[in-house]
């Protein structure tokens, strides 16, 4: 099981790095690289405001901390032929699941580590925390996420329930009541919980796994579903098989489409309006980035990391529009239209625009709202319009001809 193990775990990364390689492309570096450096100036400024133990201070920590224990679940790689061609082995997949845990563990302990790292500054000015607490914090939560990956796998046997509630909501709820107990009180108290929990698993792992009651179905459902949630992210920048996006109606929307006159010239114009609101993908993209947009502006009151963000996610939103075009493009269906393709370009264009214009209106109010009518918010504005227009008449129509 180890060798079977091992051979779907390189067919696994093999794909993955043929997809992070496509995501890590310059652009996306570049635009990461900038907002990493403008948030960590931000997180910087934010700290020296801090003078005293704050009352919000243990709460925001406690808080962080079970979120970021939340990341991460149990990476089986079961396939749908298994359970008929792998059901005399049930009884041996001890050693495989446990190579699965030990692989599934590597992200959400960099993770939380990485977290643990940056959050100690804020630990120590506003909570009050020592260094000493916050790493035996971090190191709780670690020791934690082992025993909550073992019960994960405990769930592929049907062994996840205890009084009517499944186990991940026991761990959930004696999670946070440890991190409070730790926080306020001591926090060797959550290390010690963590133990506990990690020997229990342990200690049942391999009784469960070798009671041969896989429950199959159940398990390769989640799996499928774990490969589709990360498929959807690689979706966003590259076209990935199998990944398809639900479509909806939206007609309260409806009024968007008035302003399109009904004539040939505006055959694509149309194609491209009614599939980007109806696209749940696309225009939830747009919701997201832009809604984010404006909370960073709102909350951000430093001039040269709000001029970054205006223009970084005006940036990015446009570099997000692209694979649509070349989504719509590969439907056969749509070249029986007499439209030449450069019309299909200039139709993209104005709809990539004024999706960009109502973005930047929207974070117009929000610069406008932080930094009032200055001169700092007309230049931030100005930028950002700047952004939109070399996006939407320079950066897209020329990406478009590369695709054709």
């Amino acid at each position: 099981m180890t060798k079977l193990w091992k051979e779907r775990l390189r067919r696994h990364q093999l794909d993955q790095f043929k997809y992070l390689r496509l995501i890590f492309n310059d652009n996306f570096v570049l635009a990461f690289i900038v907002l990493i450096g403008a948030l960590g100036f931000w997180y910087s400024n934010f700290l020296d405001t801090i003078n005293q133990v704050n009352v919000f201070g243990k709460p925001v920590v406690i808080i962080l901390f079970w979120l970021i224990a939340q990341s991460g679940s149990v990476a089986t790689l079961l396939e749908e032929p298994d359970s008929t061609f792998l059901l005399v082995k049930e009884k041996d997949f001890y050693e495989y699941f446990q190579a699965a845990k030990n692989y599934s563990s590597m992200l959400p302990v960099v993770t939380i580590a990485l977290v643990g790292f940056l959050m100690s500054p804020f630990a120590f000015k506003a909570a009050g925390l020592s260094v000493l607490s916050i790493v035996m914090l971090t190191l709780g939560v670690v020791v934690y996420k082992f025993g909550m990956l073992n019960f994960e796998v405990f769930g592929i046997y049907g062994k996840d329930n205890f009084k009517g509630l499944s186990a991940k909501n026991w761990i959930n709820l004696i999670l946070i009541a440890l991190l409070i107990l730790a926080v306020y009180l001591n926090s060797f108290i959550l290390l010690i919980g963590a133990i506990v929990l990690l020997g229990i698993a342990i200690s049942r792992s391999k009784q469960i796994c070798g009671s041969g009651q896989l429950q199959w179905q159940n398990a390769i459902a989640k799996e499928n579903q774990r490969m589709f949630r990360i498929k959807r992210f690689y979706n966003l920048f590259t076209d990935v098989p199998g990944v398809n996006s639900k479509i909806r109606r939206r007609k309260w929307l409806d009024f968007l489409f008035k302003g399109i006159k009904q004539e040939q010239s505006n055959t694509y114009l149309y194609l491209f309006a009614r599939g980007f609101v109806r696209n749940n993908e696309y225009i939830g993209l747009f919701f997201r980035l832009t809604v984010i947009q404006a909370i960073m502006l709102c909350l951000i009151d430093n001039f040269y990391i709000s001029l970054i963000v205006e223009m970084l996610f005006i940036y990015l939103v446009g570099f997000q529009l692209k694979p649509y075009f070349k989504e719509t493009m590969q439907n056969l269906m749509q070249r029986i239209y007499p439209v030449k393709q450069t019309d299909k370009i200039k139709d993209f264009t104005k709809l990539s625009t004024f999706v960009l214009f109502v973005q930047w209106i929207i974070s117009a109010f929000a610069i406008l709202y932080k930094f009032s009518f200055s001169m700092n918010s007309l230049i931030i504005i100005a930028a950002g319009l700047l952004v939109l227009v070399f996006v939407g008449y320079f950066y897209i129509p020329r990406q478009l001809k590369k695709i054709f």
